[in-house]
């Protein structure tokens, strides 16, 4: 082969080479252009990952940082809103003592919203406080809500302990819960405040707004001290004598001022919804009972003062009055014609309704209605009664009212209308509050009773006590004066049945009252101390008395001991015992 066919092949040989080196070079380069792709790709789809995940890390914060913190000024709305209603002035009573105040507290809530594991964080607050059912709780931590109460007013050792779990979206908030030092002893006059403190009964409803807009206590017109021995007494009477129950009040007769509001059964405010609804009833203000006796009071007061009768004044209660059916009886009744004044201490049902048929069912009514008895009395309290008022006022409406029969009323009532006809002052509402006499002149009221009638009135109610039915009631000294009575109660259309509630409305000093007292007890029993008797004279006038002998040395009452016990009516002191055969 000749030099120039060596070198053509050599040099197809090179091209050949050159080519295929450039061929892999292509292939190469087409390989690298794949990868590069693929890794540009990859990149991408990375970089969508971290910009979706950055995105969602920004609602994130967006959602803590801008909603949140408007949920936070919601959860701060709410938390100042319960703040505003637990902030509550104290009450005190006539001498500063308190009566209601509040208590430094914390309480649990949570914002659902940012809890991260609500079924642990239910678990670990259930644990904790086993009164938390774990599956309300959950269901609490579950809600759409930014905020939500777990648990009010819970004691310093659970604060600590919860502060230690450290559950986020769980908080501890102060609050404050109401309270009440003397427990049961004034429940029916403070009534009670629910969870949030709102007032829900008593002086706490009927003066709520006060108490949360004004820091300065509430000032009553309560003495907790009389308060104290009416109580102890009522509660001794109650098992002494196996009662229902029983109420009394005691009242300053010049101004109108309630010192002592008791009424058993009675309640413990400081744990509201744990006492039953029977010992939330305010006897004294919501009962409206048939008075039996007491009402005699009125009776010969309208007939005194409308000058139909006189003292001396004779009515034949020899025999009983018919009323078709019915009789009209006296209980141990004399038989014979009463003077007025024999027919008030004496008791005589025979007698009174026949001097109610003197002065007339008109006379009665207005004298009743003027005297508050026939529409529902003005007291700052939320419980109260309005009295049960005959339809028709016939000759036998007259007759059976006038013996305390046809007609119901409350005691608040019935001391408040007895307060006026033993004063002969105007007539002016009672109250709950301390009020300053300096300001009883521009008191609206009006003029009853005269002085003189209400004279003849203390003195016969004296004479009661020194000489008829209320002995028991007499404390030496005090110049007691008063009324028993006794009342079978009403069961509506099964009528009259034999249990009781008996009576004593009662003041002192004769002279110049100054306090008067009113004492129900329910249906007690005969003992044998009372000779199986079960009546006001033998079951509420002894009550009163031992209140009386310790109240009025500690409301610096003097006492007298030149009272000579006679009848002063008519001018002459002579003793009833022998003006009465």
């Amino acid at each position: 082969m000749s030099s120039n066919g060596r070198s053509v092949r050599r040099l197809l040989n090179r091209s050949v080479q050159i080519l295929a080196h450039h061929l892999n070079s292509w292939q190469q380069l087409m390989h690298d252009k794949s990868v590069l792709e693929m890794a540009r790709n990859r990149t991408l789809v990375m970089g969508g990952v971290f910009c979706l995940a950055f995105l969602l890390v920004t609602i994130r914060l967006f959602d803590v940082m801008v909603l949140h913190s408007h949920n936070d000024e919601m959860v701060e709305d709410v938390i100042l809103a319960e703040q505003d209603t637990s902030h509550r002035a104290d009450i005190v009573d006539r001498n500063g003592e308190i009566l209601a105040t509040h208590l430094v507290t914390a309480s649990v809530y949570a914002n659902p919203k940012v809890i991260l594991n609500a079924e642990d964080a239910a678990l670990k607050l259930s644990t904790l406080m086993p009164d938390l059912d774990y599956e309300t709780v959950l269901k609490k931590l579950k809600s759409d809500k930014g905020f939500i109460w777990i648990v009010r007013h819970i004691p310093p050792k659970l604060q600590h302990e919860m502060n230690l779990l450290g559950i986020p979206g769980v908080y501890l908030q102060k609050d404050q819960r109401r309270v009440y030092p003397h427990g049961n002893l004034v429940s029916h006059v403070l009534g009670y405040c629910g969870i949030d403190n709102l007032g829900l009964a008593g002086i706490e409803k009927q003066f709520d707004v006060r108490l949360r807009k004004d820091s300065k206590p509430l000032q009553l017109g309560l003495d907790v001290r009389v308060q104290h021995i009416v109580r102890d007494e009522l509660s001794k009477a109650v098992l002494e004598f196996r009662a229902e129950g029983a109420n009394a009040m005691v009242m300053e007769v010049e101004t109108g001022e309630i010192l002592a509001m008791v009424s058993l059964p009675d309640y413990d405010p400081n744990l509201p919804n744990q006492n039953a609804v029977e010992a939330t009833f305010n006897k004294n203000t919501l009962g409206i009972y048939e008075s039996g006796s007491v009402f005699k009071i009125f009776n010969t007061a309208i007939a005194l003062e409308s000058g139909k009768a006189k003292l001396a004044t004779l009515y034949d209660a020899s025999a009983p009055i018919r009323v078709g059916s019915k009789k009209i009886t006296d209980f141990k009744g004399k038989n014979r014609p009463l003077e007025v004044r024999e027919v008030f201490i004496y008791s005589s049902n025979i007698g009174s309704a026949k001097m109610a048929l003197d002065f007339g069912s008109e006379m009665q009514r207005q004298y009743l209605g003027r005297l508050g008895l026939l529409s529902a009395p003005m007291l700052e309290l939320p419980e109260i009664g309005a009295p049960l008022v005959p339809k028709t006022w016939s000759d036998v409406t007259t007759m059976t009212v006038s013996y305390g029969y046809g007609i119901a009323v409350s005691p608040l009532m019935l001391v408040d209308a007895v307060r006026t006809v033993i004063t002969g002052i105007k007539k002016f509402s009672a109250t709950m509050l301390k009020r300053d006499p300096s300001t009883l002149d521009q008191v609206e009221g009006q003029q009853i009773i005269s002085p003189k009638t209400a004279e003849h009135i203390r003195n016969l109610m004296r004479l009661v006590v020194t000489e008829g039915t209320a002995k028991k009631a007499d404390v030496p000294g005090y110049e007691v004066f008063g009324k028993t009575g006794t009342a079978h109660r009403n069961k509506g259309r099964s009528g009259y049945n034999n249990s009781r509630r008996t009576t004593f409305i009662g003041a002192f000093p004769k002279s110049n009252p100054k306090y008067i007292l009113i004492l129900f007890m329910d249906d007690p029993k005969p003992t044998k101390e009372t000779y199986g008797y079960a009546t006001g004279g033998w079951t509420a006038a002894p009550v009163s008395g031992r209140i009386i002998s310790r109240m009025a040395p500690l409301l610096d009452v003097q006492p007298v001991f030149d009272d000579n016990q006679g009848d002063h009516l008519g001018g002459s002191i002579i003793p009833i015992s022998h003006k009465i055969q």
